[in-house]
C-alpha cells in the first residue's frame, strides 16, 4: 500500500510538470506580444510649416537718441520794450511767423518820415530831370539831384527793415523749445528770446564697429523703430558717415537722416536705427521658431516619410522672425515649428497640418492584364 501511494505521487508530480512545462511557451509568447506593442512608438503630433522663397535683408541694428540738427536761438535784430508774446514754449510754427512784436513806434515815425523825404526827392528830381532836358541846368545839377533821390531811397528803405525787424518772425518751420522773454521787459540785440527747433529732419548718430566701414554707404535705407511707438516704423536713410575711426572705440560715426512730415517723433526719443547693407530678393526662408539648438549648434526637424528628420542648420540672413537657409531644403518642404522640442532623428511624427505636406509623387500601375492572361 505504501509503495503504490508512492507510485501515484510521483505520477501525479510529472504531470503536474509536463503541464507547466506545455503552457510556459504560449504564455511567454503571449507576454512578449504585449511588451512589443509597449515598445512600439507612437508618433508624436507635430506642426508644421513650408521652406518659402521672399526677400530678406542683412542688417545693422544701433541704438541711439533722435536729434534735429536745425536749432535756432532767437536774438531781436533791434533794441525797445517786449509788447506782445504771439506764441509759447511747445508752439508749431511756420516760416514767416510772427513770435513777439517790439514797441515798433519809434521805428515807424522814422519810417514815415524817409517816405515823405522820398517822396520829396522824387519830386525834386523830376524838376530837376525836365530842366536838364532843356538845358537849363548843368550836368552836374543834374547828377546831385539824382545822387539825393538814390540816397533818400536808401534811407527809406533802412527805416523800413528797421521797422519790419520789430516783428520777430519764425525763420523755419518748427516748434518752440524755449521761451526766455517776457511782456514789458526791454531787449537787446544780445538778448535771447526764444530757442527754436526744426521737427522736419531728424537724425539719428550711431556708432558702428570699423569692421563694417566696408559695409555702409551714403544713401543705404535704414529704418527708424522706437519701444515707445509700438507697431511703428519710420523710414531713413544714411546720411552721413564719418571716414574716420575713433581709435580708442574701434567705431567710426554714422548720421542716419529721417523725415518727420507730421511731426510724429520729438527730439530725444530714444529710437533704434536698422540700416540695411544688403538685399535678397528671393531667398529660402523659414520661420525662426523652427530652430531647434543643441550644444551651441542649430538644427531643423524635416518630415519625410512620416518621420522627423534632423539638419543641421546653414543660416544666411535672418530678422525677428524668419532666417534664410542656405542648403538642405527646397521651396515648398515642410519644417517642424511647433512639438520638435525632444525629438530625435527618425522618430514617427503626426503632422497637425498635412494640409501644408507636398504631395508624394504618384507611381503609375503597371498593366499586368496581359501578363495574367498569358500565364493562365
Amino acid at each position: 500500500m505504501i509503495l503504490s501511494g508512492f507510485i501515484l505521487l510521483g505520477a501525479g508530480c510529472g504531470s503536474s510538470e509536463d503541464k507547466a512545462a506545455g503552457e510556459t511557451p504560449a504564455a511567454n509568447a503571449k507576454s512578449g506580444g504585449k511588451d512589443g506593442e509597449k515598445k512600439k512608438a507612437e508618433p508624436i503630433p507635430v506642426q508644421i510649416a513650408s521652406v518659402s522663397r521672399g526677400p530678406i535683408a542683412a542688417t545693422l541694428a544701433f541704438n541711439s537718441t533722435l536729434e534735429t540738427e536745425a536749432t535756432v536761438d532767437l536774438f531781436p535784430q533791434v533794441a525797445g520794450q517786449v509788447e506782445t508774446l504771439l506764441v509759447e514754449e511747445g508752439d508749431f510754427v511756420k516760416a514767416g511767423d510772427p513770435l513777439v512784436q517790439i514797441d515798433a513806434r519809434e521805428w515807424r515815425v522814422d519810417a514815415d518820415e524817409t517816405k515823405v523825404n522820398l517822396e520829396r526827392e522824387k519830386a525834386n528830381f523830376t524838376r530837376s530831370e525836365s530842366l536838364y532836358q532843356r538845358n537849363l541846368i548843368n550836368q552836374q545839377e543834374y547828377e546831385n539831384a539824382k545822387f539825393q533821390l538814390e540816397q533818400m531811397r536808401l534811407r527809406h528803405e533802412r527805416a523800413q527793415i528797421q521797422l519790419d525787424h520789430a516783428t520777430v518772425r519764425a525763420p523755419f518751420d518748427g516748434v518752440i523749445s524755449e521761451r526766455e522773454v517776457q511782456v514789458g521787459a526791454r531787449v537787446g540785440n544780445n538778448t535771447k528770446l526764444f530757442s527754436l527747433v526744426s521737427l522736419q529732419d531728424m537724425v539719428a548718430r550711431v556708432f558702428v564697429p570699423g569692421r563694417y566701414l566696408p559695409d555702409i554707404a551714403k544713401g543705404q535705407t535704414a529704418t527708424i523703430t522706437s519701444e515707445f511707438l509700438p507697431g511703428r516704423n519710420f523710414e531713413g536713410w544714411v546720411k552721413r558717415i564719418s571716414p574716420v575711426i575713433d581709435p580708442q572705440s574701434g567705431t567710426f560715426k554714422v548720421t542716419v537722416g529721417m523725415s518727420n512730415p507730421d511731426y510724429d517723433v520729438l527730439p530725444g526719443l530714444f529710437v533704434k536705427a536698422t540700416i540695411v547693407t544688403e538685399e535678397k530678393e528671393a531667398a529660402l526662408l523659414v520661420p525662426k521658431r523652427a530652430i531647434v539648438y543643441d550644444g551651441g549648434n542649430q538644427f531643423i526637424f524635416t518630415v519625410r516619410d512620416g518621420e522627423a528628420h534632423r539638419l543641421p542648420l546653414q543660416a544666411g540672413f535672418e530678422t525677428p522672425d524668419t532666417i534664410e537657409i542656405l542648403g538642405g531644403l527646397e521651396e515648398g518642404d515642410p519644417v517642424i515649428v511647433l512639438g520638435q522640442s525632444g525629438l530625435k532623428d527618425e522618430s514617427p511624427v503626426k503632422v497637425v497640418n498635412p494640409d501644408l505636406l507636398p504631395e508624394a509623387p504618384q507611381v503609375a500601375e503597371a498593366d499586368t492584364s496581359d501578363d495574367e492572361a498569358e500565364e493562365s
